[in-house]
């Protein structure tokens, strides 16, 4: 046909369309793939959803590029229209780069995209409901805490009689923003102030703002930039603050390896030390085993400080689990276990009538004698910090029984670890407890629950609850059997506020969820973007942030009487703000 360029066929010819039409079996092909798309995502999403995610993606790619082909070799079609269709992908691209920005990728490896700032506009985070509250004015708030990571007692649960969680009646209310450095850290709250962490240029700040306006008080620098492309930019671990005889401290470490103690009310210094340096590596050389940084937010108890150490795991050097440092002066006071670090943060726990550091590594849990370091007891989980890595604390059940949990398709396993009895079938005398003492034996194990890649699950009456594969989840403690399964939030964290679940999701709403039967009362739409921070509640205050914003939010009971109004502060500080 005039004015049409025909392929030739397989004896050289130019005339009829070839007799071996290669094109309809790359078309075939294409149809296969898509076809399979919903089949292999539904056979591996109860499995773990990054792995659907990637065998989904991967048939839709092999299915757009047969087809892509098929149009290419199609003898039908002139050179014109097929310059066309080669160029549309190229057009594609340049009108959705110009549309939209990249801001990282998901907890389930999904690159996410927001519109660009010319074509979008703040979400409005005002309650939809009637009867707006007044905000605080002037008022401190000096006796609420939110000391540590995942409050007081470092383990999700928070009772604050001035926070409520009864969102059916009246939404949370918009206290302030503005923008913060990238980072993953959450907040500690003391004194009125909160603190958290993030990248500024090319150091990681500690920063301190008012808890009830939001203005900035001061920043500590510490030299380091850590990023990866998958998981993002910036320090990610929370401070950790403590009150000795009246004067409160931060402790913080920095995905690059420093740690440091400041004063909690200006900022200065009281000590600084370079976790990689006392290993003798340098930070690239150690993220060739800890891919994504140092994320452990520091245990303080009398007077000591726990953090993971590490080290190379090649050749003979060994790395080192736990490192003990005075909280006074800042030196060593011990280093034990052999164990690669993980991304989990070191809890301290009475295990059967004995105090420990339990510290959930690379490969296996340990439990270590706080004087010591002696490692008690030993329970394998495997595992590999640059690739499954385990990022969940450790979840006591009751004074035996641990859960430890993960992602990456292996869910989580509940031990018993107990003393073990001499040989007239006595327990060992708690002071001549040591490295022989303990036993550790798995109790159940279950890969289809508490699936618990970025966060954590919490124990509460028997229940264990968490974000499963972003899916809020309920599990009998006793058998690890599911309870009830909620709504989806991404890999998200959650709380449990005065009895019922508060949710931070991955992509910035903030929810509040019955516990028993896990219903979603309401929710609001906060941040923008990928969020893996961990909330702080403290007095009738929300805190929650991301790599971009920070937001506080005012849920108060009839109890706060405190305060009156604070309007939209904005924050001048010494960093670059993020945009």
């Amino acid at each position: 046909m005039a004015g049409e360029d025909l392929v030739g066929t397989p004896d050289g010819g130019t005339g009829a369309p070839s007799s071996k039409p290669w094109y309809l079996g790359l078309l075939v092909m294409g149809g296969i793939a898509s076809a399979a798309i919903p089949f292999v995502r539904w056979s591996l999403f109860e499995v773990d959803h990054q792995f659907a995610n990637f065998a989904g993606a991967g048939c839709a790619a092999f299915a757009g590029l047969m087809g892509f082909l098929a149009l290419l070799l199609y003898p039908k079609i002139g050179k014109r229209v097929k310059l066309a269709i080669m160029a549309m992908p190229i057009v594609g691209l340049v009108v959705f780069w110009a549309t939209y920005e990249f801001i990282g990728f998901s907890g389930e490896v999904v690159p996410t995209f927001r519109l660009r700032s010319y074509l979008r506009q703040r979400p409005d985070i005002r309650p939809t409901r009637p009867e707006e509250l007044e905000t605080p004015e002037n008022m401190p708030y000096r006796e609420v805490r939110f000391a540590q990571f995942l409050g007081e007692d470092r383990n999700g649960i928070i009772n604050e009689r001035l926070f409520s969680m009864d969102w059916v009646s009246k939404l949370p209310e918009f206290v302030w923003r503005h923008s913060i450095g990238d980072g993953w850290s959450g907040f500690a709250v003391a004194e009125g102030l909160a603190v958290t962490m993030e990248q500024v240029g090319e150091e990681e700040a500690l920063t301190a703002l008012k808890l009830s306006t939001g203005e900035f008080v001061w920043q500590h620098k510490m030299p380091g930039r850590h990023f990866n492309a998958l998981g993002g930019l910036g320090p990610r671990s929370t401070p950790t603050l403590v009150e000795i005889n009246g004067q409160w401290s931060v402790i913080a470490g920095g995905a690059a390896g420093h740690l440091v103690r400041v004063e909690l009310r200006t900022g200065k210094p009281i000590w600084e030390i370079d976790l990689n340096e006392l290993c003798g590596l340098s930070q690239s050389e150690f993220e060739l085993d800890v891919m994504w940084g140092r994320s452990s937010s520091p245990l303080v108890h009398d007077g000591v400080v726990y953090v993971p150490l590490g080290g190379r795991t090649i050749d003979k050097d060994t790395p080192k689990s736990l490192i003990a440092i005075g909280f006074d002066d800042g030196k060593e006071i011990w280093r034990s276990g052999s164990a690669q670090v993980a991304y989990a943060s070191p809890a301290f726990l009475e295990v059967d009538g004995v105090v420990q550091v339990v510290s959930v590594n690379e490969g296996c849990v340990t439990g270590h004698d706080p004087l010591t370091g002696a490692v008690l007891w030993t329970s394998p989980w495997p595992s590999k910090s640059n690739a499954d890595a385990c990022a969940s604390q450790p979840v006591q059940v009751d004074r035996q029984r641990l859960l430890i949990g993960k992602g990456y398709a292996q869910g989580s396993k509940l031990i018993r670890v107990s003393r073990k009895q001499d040989a007239g079938g006595d327990m060992k005398e708690e002071s001549n407890v040591g490295a022989s003492s303990f036993e550790a034996v798995d109790i159940w194990v279950n890969t289809k629950t508490l699936k618990t890649k970025f966060t954590n699950a919490i124990h509460r009456e028997g229940r264990l609850y968490a974000l499963s594969d972003g899916i809020l989840e309920c599990v009998d403690a006793e058998t690890g059997d599911r309870i009830w399964r909620g709504g989806r939030f991404g890999q998200g964290q959650i709380l449990i506020v005065n009895d019922a679940i508060l949710v931070m999701a991955e992509d910035g709403r903030v929810a509040s969820v019955e516990i028993q039967q896990g219903k979603t009362i309401a929710e609001l739409s906060v941040l923008e973007g990928i969020t893996w921070n961990t909330p702080a509640v403290a007095g009738p205050f929300l805190l929650v942030r991301n790599g971009s914003e920070v937001v506080c939010l005012r849920s108060p009971t009839t109890e706060d009487e405190l305060g009156n109004t604070s309007g939209n502060v904005k924050r001048e500080s010494p960093g670059k703000a993020k945009e």
